[in-house]
Formats: C-alpha cells, sequence, structure tokens
C-alpha cells in the first residue's frame, strides 16, 4: 500500500476507533467518563466520515472498505435512533403542544427590527395554533412581550426562571423543579384535555456551549482538553437533572409529557435514560435526520418530546423558523384507546 492510502488507512482506523466509543457512550455514566459522551456528541459526523471512505476504498482498495463496512453495520441501531422514518405530515385532531427554546429570540424582539419580529412570532403562532407552548431561556424582563405573543393563554410561572409553559387549557395544577440556574429548569402543569389530565413539563438542562464546539474547529484544536473537561461537567450535572426530573414523572398520577431542550443528543446515556419508560415523539412521527439546533455540525437534535405510554403520537415535526437558534418542535398527542 502506498504511503497515501496507508495515512488515509490510519485515519479510517481512527474514525473506526471513535465510533466504538460513540456506540458506547449511551450506555457508560458520565460520572464514571465523559470520554464515551464526548465521542457521542460527533456521532453523526463519524457515520458520514465512514460513508466517505466507504466510497474512497471501493474505487482504490475494495478490500479496505470492509473496516467501514463493519463499523457502519454495527452502528444500524444507534443510526436508526437518530433517524425518523415517518411522514412528518402534521395532525391536529389531539393535544398539541409546542416546545421552543427562544434564546436568540429574545434579542431579535427587542431590536430594532423588534415590532416585525413580533409580528412574524405572532403569525407563526397563529399559524401552528397550538394548545400548551413550552419555552426555554425566555426573559423575565420581557414579560410584556410575551403578553401581547400569548394572548388567549395562561403563562405558568410568573416567576423570573427561564422554563415557562403558557396554555389553553385549564390548568388542575402545577410547580417547579428548580435546578443550578434560573435558566435551567423543569416547569410543569397538570392541564384537562377532553375527559382526562395530563403533565407537561417544560425542560431545560445544563448547557455545555455546544455552539463553541461545532464552529470554531480552529480553537478546539487547541483548547480540546479545556472543551472536554468543560463537557464532561455538564454532562454529568444533566444526568442527575435527568433523573430527578424522572423520579419527579413517576409519581405522576396521569400520563406525562416531558419536552424541551436536553442539551444532548440521542447517542447519550440521558437520552437512553429517558427512552427506558417514555417514547420519543421523533422516533415515532419524526423524518430524516432532525436538527433542532442551528450549527454546522450535521443531526444535532437536541430538543425532544418523550411520552408516557399512555399517549400515542399524532404527529411530530420539526419546524423552520429563523427566530431563534433553536428549530421548534411541535407534537400532536392523544389517550389511547
Amino acid at each position: 500500500m502506498k504511503l497515501g492510502l496507508k495515512f488515509v488507512y490510519f485515519l479510517n482506523i481512527l474514525a473506526a476507533l471513535c465510533s466504538l466509543f460513540a456506540y458506547l457512550s449511551p450506555f457508560v455514566d458520565p460520572n464514571v467518563t465523559g470520554v464515551f459522551s464526548f465521542f457521542g456528541l460527533g456521532f453523526p459526523m463519524l457515520i458520514i466520515s465512514h460513508l466517505v471512505f466507504l466510497v474512497f476504498w471501493l474505487f482504490a482498495k475494495p478490500k479496505v472498505m470492509l473496516l467501514s463496512l463493519a463499523i457502519l453495520i454495527l452502528g444500524y441501531i444507534p443510526f436508526k435512533k437518530a433517524i425518523g422514518l415517518k411522514n412528518d405530515v402534521k395532525d391536529q385532531t389531539g393535544l398539541s403542544i409546542l416546545s421552543y427554546n427562544i434564546g436568540y429570540t429574545r434579542r431579535y424582539l427587542s431590536g430594532k427590527d423588534g415590532k416585525s419580529k413580533k409580528q412574524e412570532f405572532i403569525n407563526f403562532l397563529r399559524k401552528e395554533n397550538p394548545d400548551v407552548v413550552c419555552l426555554q431561556e425566555r426573559a423575565h424582563y420581557q414579560e410584556g412581550i410575551y403578553k401581547e405573543l400569548f394572548k388567549g393563554y395562561t403563562l405558568h410561572p410568573s416567576d423570573k426562571i427561564g422554563t415557562g409553559i403558557f396554555t389553553k387549557l385549564p390548568i388542575v395544577n402545577k410547580g417547579n423543579i428548580a435546578f443550578d440556574t434560573k435558566a435551567h429548569n423543569a416547569t410543569w402543569i397538570d392541564v384537562k384535555y377532553k375527559k382526562g389530565i395530563v403533565r407537561i413539563y417544560s425542560v431545560h438542562l445544563s448547557s455545555n456551549k455546544v455552539r463553541d464546539f461545532s464552529d470554531n474547529i480552529k480553537e478546539i484544536w487547541g483548547q480540546s482538553l479545556y472543551v472536554l473537561d468543560k463537557y464532561n461537567e455538564h454532562a454529568k450535572t444533566r444526568v442527575d437533572q435527568v433523573k430527578e426530573i424522572l423520579a419527579h414523572a413517576a409519581k405522576s398520577p396521569y400520563p406525562v409529557v416531558i419536552n424541551g431542550d436536553f442539551n444532548d443528543i440521542p447517542q447519550s446515556y440521558i437520552y437512553r435514560l429517558m427512552s427506558k419508560n417514555y417514547c420519543e415523539a421523533f422516533l415515532e412521527k419524526g423524518s430524516g435526520m432532525g436538527k433542532t439546533f442551528k450549527t454546522r455540525l450535521p443531526g444535532l437534535r437536541i430538543d425532544y418530546a418523550f411520552l408516557s405510554k399512555q399517549l400515542c403520537v399524532n404527529s411530530h415535526q420539526i419546524l423552520d423558523i429563523e427566530l431563534s437558534d433553536h428549530y421548534p418542535i411541535l407534537t400532536n398527542v392523544s389517550f389511547k384507546d
């Protein structure tokens, strides 16, 4: 094998090792080690790299392509978990729940184009007409603006925290699970829907500054140990937060919908914890390699809707609107017969 091909093969082996670490990510608690979680974050890029290697070796040296082929076959289950294979047609027959991290929206609403952005947001809400809206990263100083946007909705809570839920339905009970900062919480409400009651959570888990990790490769290369350490720190925090949410939801007398910004991809430990007892709406009714965070890294889906088994997913969509650095997700659910 020529020197150039040997170097490509070395890169192929390196990618294969990284992929194996990524495959193990959902099974290793970040409190034990964060190495696997870090590689899990790069899972979509690793899959793409093996597809590139596969095509390259097909023309350069077909026998060598077996390595990437084997890795792709081993990755069938995690790949299936990251891809929606359903038709994402909107269904309005059940309870519609919109979840949206509006971090960047805050800037737009208070900027020079604030008036036009407000109208754009209002038009968006009128078009989708959700029964419940779960927000993350709302700003307490924009409460007046939210009252304009969400006319006809009731807000919980009115406290100065990042998560909040606007609903058109009657609230039976409500509360909040506080985490490390005002931005990170799990706000919840019990709402009457038809002849039953559903508990809905708006969740925002600890952030690891994914934008810096995915968009500034040169800087990350020089500070990789720092980034790994910070990512591991927040991954541990998210595990503790998810366990607290799960313990709280387990005591609910009603079926639950847990949605929001989880700040981790499907190939993660916290996703596995959540999916043990709850189905994930995107896998039930989503389409393609969903992306809910706007970054150069493909397949960065970090916003989810998890549902109790007493509920069924009628539809689930990732909506294309340019009002924040996240895309909102819209889930329509109903009680199972």
